[in-house]
């Protein structure tokens, strides 16, 4: 193993020899660490820390949630140890402290996709938070601050879109919502995330305030050769030119409007 830690053939000889010598599986575990640590990304290390997981049981969650804190500072993306810790959370338990650190994560750095992407895991999955319906409202309040933030984010925005998840109609009666596009738009109406995010809403039914129609009408007044009444199509036109590298979706988007 030391040798080629991705030696899978001797990692499953190894399982053979410890169930037969009903080996230490505690002091198996630290051995294990200490491979990992080296070898971060290595699929033969982390399966054979779940086996052992498992056969340890709801004891071994506060270390191995402690080893892969340790391993996420290092490579706050590392899929393996986020994957594993997915795993313990729901196998083994320790839901109690893992919002907080999502909290943390994103605190050092709000463009962590993989904390936001935990975060909705916790806020969905945690049999201690109530679900989703339970905590929608502070988590839109959450996810709005961090937008405001930086609205050049994309994680915070895909993860409002997830608070609404099947249930347009919630999505789109939230004023919080589109009075978060519009402030956003205020200070830079090139930002394309809040532009297809209020394209979104308006095609799922938002009826626009007249500060809304207002701030779109002077976007596209800035181009004298733009001008739509309809203002999803307004949008639409708009999002052909902030985001150009997509304006062949865009334009077939606004063929869909049009009919």
């Amino acid at each position: 193993i030391h040798l080629n830690p991705g030696n899978y053939t001797v990692w499953h000889f190894r399982r053979v020899v410890l169930e037969a010598l009903d080996a230490d599986l505690l002091l198996e575990m630290h051995f294990v660490d200490q491979i990992a640590e080296s070898n971060p990304k290595n699929y033969q290390v982390w399966h054979h820390k779940r086996w052992l997981a498992e056969k340890i049981g709801p004891d071994a969650a506060n270390s191995e949630h402690d080893f892969t804190r340790k391993i996420l500072a290092m490579d706050a993306k590392n899929y393996h140890a986020w994957s594993h810790r997915q795993w313990v959370l729901q196998a083994l338990g320790g839901w109690e402290s893992e919002l907080q650190y999502c909290n943390q994560l994103l605190e050092e750095d709000v463009f962590n996709n993989s904390a936001w992407n935990q975060r909705y895991l916790v806020v969905t999955r945690s049999p201690i938070l109530g679900g989703l319906a339970a905590m929608r409202d502070s988590e839109v309040d959450y996810t709005v601050e961090a937008i405001m933030v930086n609205p050049q984010n994309e994680s915070p925005w895909r993860y409002l879109r997830g608070l609404y998840k099947d249930d347009n109609n919630l999505l789109v009666a939230d004023n919080r919502i589109s009075d978060a596009c519009l402030k956003v738009l205020n200070k830079d109406w090139t930002c394309v995330f809040a532009l297809s995010f209020l394209l979104d809403l308006l095609r799922m039914g938002l009826q626009p305030s007249d500060e809304l129609k207002g701030t779109i009408e002077a976007m596209e007044n800035s181009d004298p050769e733009t001008g739509h009444a309809d203002i999803a199509v307004a949008v639409c036109s708009i999002l052909q030119k902030c985001d150009p590298l997509r304006i062949n979706y865009w334009s077939w988007y606004q063929t869909t409007l049009s009919s």
